[in-house]
């Protein structure tokens, strides 16, 4: 498997929902010790975002997990010692949580002048810094659910994009820190931001509607048989009730595709000869086109697509594209076991010459099912580590 490119880094992760565990997840596969420190009241069903759930187990693979009080003065000075050690500090709480806990970056910085401090919040520095926000919300205020949805009907994507893509790019924040550190010995306060990430999404749109003075048009607006864009780039129903999406990206393509499904009526207008004539010209074809896929099988277009190198996909759900081949191939799954449940999830989306990923650790399904060794490698005792349990400082739920 070889060593993976963290394995030397020790993060504390106080994060819940999705974007600061994110972002550890990102940390843990890439090899880092990644430490989650969970509340007293982690299983209280009012706490929002650390129940255990499918969604925990995904995010939260390969992290060990430590229940401290931080409201408790040993639990606190726990968390204290534990800081002194490590190279990154992720966290996603409520704005100036982590300063009124004593745990914020300058308080940090001072006891572990080489600690990153990573932060994941609903905006940068500016006027709304101090606002809480959520993935939804940066989607409808950046302009990319106005993108996504049809014309006047706003429409957020079916994933957390904007959660995950902060924490991606505040990961590749800390990978700079952590390269940065090695020559200045010195670490830094990193954050990254939903409605940020959510605007860079959008800045392809803004671009185009600055440089050509046209109003953005959402991706969802186009009707079945309206002129604009690539001529073919749609979804059609074949004749098992499934449908496939086939995008014509080149006049080559026309051309194999046409002949693929029989259409040489069509490969033989001058009219549909470049992609401009075909997109205006989609009023005829797309008719033409759906008559003929409907009359094949999904796995019969699907082939004929992939002989002819014309890019085709089925349309899935999260269940279904669980079968799909290329999922099933080494490497794509990671096998993730809690408590009467087995699950196969996406590794990390890269590869690399050097390295695979792999489960080091179950997610911690049980909150502070690590709180003993995390302690003792931090330098307690036993006696001292069963004196924290004992005041519930630090906890095993």
């Amino acid at each position: 498997m070889g060593t993976l490119p963290l394995e030397n880094v020790r993060v504390l992760e106080l994060a819940h929902i999705v974007a600061g565990p994110a972002a550890g997840l990102i940390l843990a596969d890439m090899g880092a010790d990644v430490i989650k420190v969970e509340p007293p009241d982690a299983l209280d069903p009012s706490r929002i975002g650390t129940a255990r759930s499918g969604s925990f187990l995904f995010f939260n693979r390969n992290k060990r997990s430590i229940v401290l009080d931080l409201k408790h003065p040993d639990g606190l000075d726990a968390f204290y010692r534990l800081a002194g050690t490590a190279d990154v500090v992720v966290e996603n709480m409520g704005p100036g949580t982590m300063d009124r806990l004593g745990i914020g970056y300058d308080a940090l910085s001072q006891r572990n002048p080489r600690i990153i401090f990573c932060s994941v919040k609903g905006f940068l520095s500016g006027p709304n810094s101090d606002h809480p926000f959520l993935d939804e919300l940066a989607q409808i205020m950046s302009g990319l659910a106005y993108m996504t949805g049809p014309l006047g009907k706003p429409l957020r994507a079916g994933a957390s994009i904007v959660d995950i893509g902060a924490a991606t790019y505040a990961v590749l924040g800390v990978l700079g820190a952590l390269l940065e550190r090695q020559a200045t010995g010195q670490g830094q306060k990193i954050t990254g931001g939903l409605f940020e990430s959510a605007l860079f999404f959008v800045g392809q749109h803004m671009a185009q509607t600055q440089f050509t003075g046209n109003p953005p048009r959402p991706t969802g607006s186009r009707t079945r048989g309206s002129p604009g864009g690539w001529g073919v780039y749609d979804l059609f129903e074949c004749a098992d009730g499934k449908h496939v999406f086939i995008g014509v990206t080149s006049n080559a393509q026309w051309g194999r595709f046409c002949h693929a499904l029989g259409l040489h009526k069509l490969a033989a207008d001058p009219k549909l000869a470049d992609n401009s004539g075909r997109s205006q010209n989609r009023p005829y074809t797309i008719p033409v086109i759906e008559e003929a896929v409907l009359a094949l099988g999904s796995p019969t277009v699907i082939r004929l697509m992939e002989e002819s190198g014309v890019a085709v996909a089925p349309l899935n759900t999260p269940e279904t594209v669980l079968q799909e081949p290329h999922v099933q191939a080494p490497g794509r799954l990671l096998h993730t076991e809690a408590p009467d449940k087995a699950l196969d999830l996406p590794a990390l989306p890269y590869e690399s010459s050097a390295y695979g990923f792999s489960l080091r650790h179950q997610p911690p399904y049980q909150p502070g099912r690590d709180t003993r060794q995390v302690l003792a490698q931090a330098g307690y005792s036993p006696a001292e580590v069963d004196r924290l349990l004992q005041t519930e400082a630090a906890k095993v739920l």
